[in-house]
């Protein structure tokens, strides 16, 4: 930091820009409306009429499918966040904690088209092909860890018999904005911590510099993609090499799902091994897919 300064400025100010203006407005209100619901216990009766799809195809109950929707559309680190909360509170077992852990903490549709596709792939791919490979590998990575788990035993969709207890909107919904306040404040910290370590990165010496790029993606995605972007690599390797990092999310994400599980007794190592996977995965859908297309 003390040998780059204006570039750790810039830096911390992309990643403040990111938190502020992205992360903040999208995820704040769905973790006030998730906190409220899960408080109120609201959570299994609206997600039974669809508990059958959830225990079915994806071997969830309808809280642990409550977790992988959020994780789906609302992106990082929502799903790790929910999943944590619902172990926390009893809602789900710690084998399918672990098992959503492996695939629901996914990229948000709105990061992948206006960040992804448009900023970072431009128009050499369609978006049709970039959402298919995404997600078909984030459901493929479920399918493995599945398989690997033994999981075959449907969770019962029977609500559980709780006692009954005095609850205060009033309090419900205080503790609700406070706690995702608090959760949101930290966001920011590790954003703008990894997005300086990941401007640091592009500051390598000669040769490490050709890989900079990359080192990049792994670190903060957000930056990773515009340095990958930048490059003269030919639109294959940028393609390839752009979702796999999206996929596997960063450091970053890892950080700040360590930060979600604290207190849950859940191993990020779990995570971990679930974005490497979901990563090959992608990876090897690319290859595939970039013979096809120019």
């Amino acid at each position: 930091m003390l040998l780059f300064p204006k570039k750790v400025l810039a830096d911390s100010l992309a990643g403040l820009n990111l938190w502020f203006h992205t992360v903040l407005p999208s995820l704040l209100p769905f973790m006030i409306l998730s906190n409220l619901l899960i408080g109120a216990n609201a959570v299994s009766v609206l997600m039974r009429p669809f508990s059958g799809f959830f225990r079915h195809f994806l071997g969830l109950s309808a809280e642990g499918g409550y977790a992988w929707l959020l994780g789906l559309f609302c992106g990082f680190p929502m799903g790790a966040r929910l999943t944590g909360t619902m172990y926390r509170e009893k809602k789900i077992s710690r084998d399918e904690a672990d098992y959503l852990l492996t695939f629901a903490n996914q990229s948000s549709p709105m990061f992948l088209s206006t960040y992804v596709i448009l900023h970072g792939l431009g128009d050499s791919f369609p978006a049709s092909l970039v959402y298919v490979i995404f997600y078909s590998s984030a459901f493929l990575t479920g399918l493995c860890f599945r398989i690997a788990g033994k999981r075959f035993r449907l969770p019962s969709d029977t609500p559980k018999k709780e006692a009954p207890e005095q609850t205060s909107y009033g309090n419900l919904l205080d503790t609700s904005i406070m706690n995702s306040f608090e959760v949101i404040t930290r966001l920011g910290g590790y954003i703008i911590l990894f997005s300086i370590l990941a401007g640091i990165v592009m500051q390598l010496p000669s040769p490490l510099c050709t890989a900079a790029p990359f080192l990049s993606g792994l670190t903060e995605i957000t930056t990773g993609i515009h340095t990958i972007s930048q490059t003269a690599l030919s639109p294959q390797i940028k393609f390839i090499s752009i979702i796999c990092c999206t996929a596997f999310g960063g450091l970053s994400t890892v950080a700040q799902t360590s930060c979600m599980l604290n207190g849950t007794g859940l191993s990020i190592f779990t995570y971990l091994k679930g974005k490497l996977v979901n990563a090959c995965i992608a990876g090897l859908l690319c290859l595939l897919a970039a013979g096809f297309v120019v």
